[in-house]
Parts: structure tokens; sequence; C-alpha cells
């Protein structure tokens, strides 16, 4: 990814989750270009540590951590170890999140007489689109109680929260995905007044759509 700006962000430590997808990969990478010290959070270490050993190779300073951005005491084993090997975080990331097959309809528009087997609106899986809400919203809850705690009163404290253009106009099939994304741009706003006095800004992205693993089958049709 090629950086259109210039900023120092040495001696800062940044902590970014979902950093094992295409997005915040790219995200931690840039911060990284830009001098920071990035811990890569995913649920799949595996890939994190890839792309953290990409930005050590290129000269940066990264390590990757499991983390379940749904389980606050691994999110608080993550940040144990950030502060061991990293030093407190100054800036947080919540990119972890995404859609799930099961809260995703088959049909853009509700028809009468669909072919049979079609999964509509009223065929949505309860727990399904309760993984999608949570994964974006409690994702994004959760890993910001754990580390804004440290950065009260620190100076240069941010908050960045990935919502999506879905936010603003949701596309076809996915209401979990595009309502979960309206509350993180809601939530950013709540979290803005309310850390106002405390030092940390707050602020939020909202990329259009991209391709990842996560929604290749809802762009592309399989073979």
């Amino acid at each position: 990814m090629t950086n259109p700006f210039v900023h120092d962000f040495t001696d800062k430590v940044v902590a970014v989750t979902g950093a094992g997808g295409v997005l915040c990969s790219d995200f931690a990478k840039a911060f990284a270009k830009a001098g920071a010290k990035v811990a890569l959070l995913d649920l799949n270490e595996e890939a994190a540590q890839g792309y953290a050993d990409e930005i050590v190779a290129a000269g940066g300073v990264a390590k990757a951590y499991k983390c379940n951005v749904l389980d606050k005491e691994s999110i608080e084993a993550a940040k144990a170890g950030i502060d061991a090997d990293l030093g407190t975080v100054d800036i947080l990331v919540n990119g972890a999140g995404g859609n799930n097959a099961r809260a995703t309809t088959d049909n853009e528009f509700h028809e009468t007489n669909m072919p049979e087997g079609t999964k509509s609106f009223f065929d949505l899986d309860q727990s399904g689109v309760e993984f999608v809400f949570n994964l974006n919203f409690l994702g994004t809850l959760l890993p910001t109680q754990v580390f804004a705690k440290d950065m009260v009163g620190r100076d240069g404290a941010n908050i960045i929260n990935i919502s999506s253009m879905n936010a603003f106009t949701p596309l076809t099939k996915i209401p979990a995905y595009s309502g979960a994304k309206s509350a993180i741009s809601n939530f950013t706003q709540w979290l803005a007044v309310h850390f106002s006095k405390a030092g940390i800004r707050c602020n939020a992205i909202a990329p259009g759509f991209l391709v990842s693993n996560q929604n290749r089958d809802l762009l592309f049709e399989s073979d």
C-alpha cells in the first residue's frame, strides 16, 4: 500500500484488531512505515504473524498476538503482552469485524414464488445475526474498555473504529452487518463525547466495499 501522507509515529504504540485481514493488515503496515511499534491482534494468530513478519522484514517493529475480541480475558491477555513487549498503547484501531453467511439472504428483493431453498429475510438464523452484531459492535466496545483505561490523560491517545459505507447506504442481502456498522458509527460519536474531557480522540473510518475472504462468496458466483 502506498501512503500518500507523511506522518511520524516514532515511539508510538499502535494496537490493531482484525490485523490478520486485508484492510487492517494494511493499516498496520502503514503505521509501522511511519515509525510506530505495531501490535497485530487477531483470532487467526498465524495470519497476523505473517503480516508482522512482513513489517519486521521491511525494517519495522511489530508483534502478533492471538486475541478474541468477544472475550474480555483474551483481550486483557493480549494487552498484557503488548505492555510487556512494546509498551502502553497510544492508538487503538478497532478493525475486527465482518459478516457471516448465516446472516445473509440469498435474494436481494423479496418476491413471491421464489425458488425452493432460497434463504429469505424470514429464514435468517438468529444466532448468525447475533454473531455478526456482536463481532462488530461488542468486538469494538470490549477492546475499547480494555485499552482506553491506560489512554486517559495520555498525550496523543486515539481510538479509531472501522465503520462502513453500509452504515449510511445499506447493501442488499446483509441487514445484520449494515445494522452493526451503523451501531459503530453511533458508538464512535458517543465515545467522542464521553472521552472529550479525558484527552482521547475518537474517530471512525467508513470504507467502501472491498474483496476479502469473508465476502468473496457474496461478491462472486462460485464455479
